[in-house]
């Protein structure tokens, strides 16, 4: 029984590892494209997502191979409740944002077209789902 829960173990981590360096390719491609198409400020932004994205699946690898060196599942009881609770509050700020992003987007903030704004709550979503992930994992639950 054990040998089963380590292969499906073993199968998580490579899926994990394919769509990073899937996700850290597209960056860089994107960023690549950016650069020769003369737009810098989307060059160095791919280009930086494409770090953050590699830096976190590190940490993120390094992480489950110990884990499961040790004999640990990469999801126990306590990282699905970290989880939970970090998405269920990312979201619900998340819904604010997208309420302050429409009522400032007509006056203060000058969005090019709507999935300027869309990408603004998305990537809002995603970096206040790392802050509370850290926040809960850090905190004892």
């Amino acid at each position: 029984m054990k040998t089963k829960i380590e292969g499906k173990e073993k199968i998580r981590m490579i899926a994990l590892i394919i769509v990073s360096l899937f996700v850290i390719v597209t960056g860089i491609l994107f960023s690549l494209k950016s650069f020769t198409k003369g737009n810098i400020a989307g060059g160095i932004g791919g280009g930086i997502i494409a770090i953050i994205i590699l830096v976190f699946a590190i940490f993120v690898f390094r992480r489950g191979n110990r884990d499961m060196k040790e004999g640990y599942p990469l999801k126990d009881e306590r990282s699905r409740k970290v989880i939970e609770k970090a998405s269920s509050l990312a979201f619900y700020v998340t819904l604010y944002l997208l309420l302050a992003i429409g009522f400032l987007s007509d006056d203060i903030i000058k969005f090019r077209d709507i999935s300027q704004a869309t990408s603004l709550a998305v990537a809002g979503m995603a970096i206040l789902f790392v802050g509370f992930w850290a926040y809960y994992n850090k905190k004892e639950i």
